[in-house]
């Protein structure tokens, strides 16, 4: 998927593209219009932190 400046994606056709996808840890983090956070998943709180700091590198690098 295409992180990156620019990038907006319908939220709706995000989650139903990953049904289905067999994940096995799946962490879902979401700004609110008022600028709350929202979060919901599947992992706990050592599997979350994980799965962010590896979506932090490859936002930055691209690998």
């Amino acid at each position: 998927m295409k992180v990156g400046a620019n990038c907006r994606f319908n939220p709706d056709e995000l989650l139903e593209a990953a049904k289905g996808q067999g994940f096995t840890n799946l962490v879902i983090l979401a700004e609110q219009p008022d600028g709350g956070l929202w979060v919901s998943g599947m992992a706990n709180a050592g599997e979350t932190m994980i799965l962010l700091e590896r979506a932090k590198h490859h936002i930055v690098f691209g690998e």
